[in-house]
């Protein structure tokens, strides 16, 4: 049975006839769409790069850094870890716990290729961060891409945003990017995130989960561990669904 022929999972709903589309076009409609979150990663990918060539890790373990990590914001804890020596199981744990949202994106993202194989779902849960989410969800709520077309917009989007941030960050490492001592890495993640959640608003439950995230990404980002977005992420989506029965409790 062909991917295109398979039942369309619960919640997800049908393509209609004759709106299917060109793998390949779709493969780069994703990667045009990705664009302008790509330039709004790429500063912070030369953050990261930057923080990793200053610090005590050689080239190799630098540029490894970011496709074991694949998150700024973790990669940015380690790398601060490691430089003063913190065991290694320490660093596991602090990354993972950064990294807890991304088990949030993960579940919304899961039902839209649950009709693939073991194999290329776990090729596809590697690109799966913060601007992965927020552009593939909607597109796909849409409606008009079979299996295969949700793959190939995916591809296109997740090739060409770990392209182009492990690219970059690899670039600031190789040419040991400095920036100034005035310059708050511990904001680069946060303003990024708060971008993200303000493209994302497109009803009133979703602006007062962006306006709450938002604001405590950027409040906490003092919070140990780099955990603000972590915990903004998290009340983010508790405001997001209190409004709506708020309101209706109003009523």
């Amino acid at each position: 049975m062909s991917a295109a022929s398979m039942p369309v999972p619960a919640g997800v709903p049908a393509v209609p006839s004759g709106a299917r589309v060109s793998r390949r076009r779709l493969v780069w409609e994703g990667a045009r769409d990705m664009t302008p979150m790509v330039l709004g990663v790429v500063p912070f990918a030369v953050a990261v790069g930057a923080a990793v060539s200053t610090s005590s890790l050689t080239t190799a373990q630098g540029l490894a850094s970011g496709p074991v990590i694949l998150a700024g914001s973790a990669q940015l804890a380690a790398v601060e870890m490691l430089d003063v020596g913190t065991a290694a199981v320490v660093v596991i744990v602090s990354a993972l716990v950064i990294n807890a949202r991304i088990i949030l994106y993960s579940t919304a993202l899961a039902p839209w290729f649950r009709e693939q194989s073991l194999g290329r779902r776990l090729l596809l849960a590697v690109p799966v961060i913060d601007q992965m989410h927020f552009l593939v969800t909607p597109r796909f709520q849409k409606g008009d891409l079979d299996a295969s077309g949700r793959v190939a917009y995916y591809a296109g989007a997740g090739t060409w945003l770990v392209s182009a941030w492990l690219g970059t960050q690899a670039l600031a490492i190789v040419v040991g990017a400095r920036l100034p001592d005035s310059v708050g890495l511990e904001l680069a993640a946060p303003l990024v995130m708060a971008g993200l959640l303000a493209k994302s608003t497109v009803s009133r439950p979703t602006v007062v989960a962006a306006l709450v995230a938002g604001v405590l990404a950027v409040v906490g980002a003092g919070l140990p561990m780099h955990t603000s977005m972590l915990v903004a992420t998290l009340v983010g989506i508790a405001a997001g669904r209190v409004f709506p029965a708020r309101t209706e409790a109003d009523r």
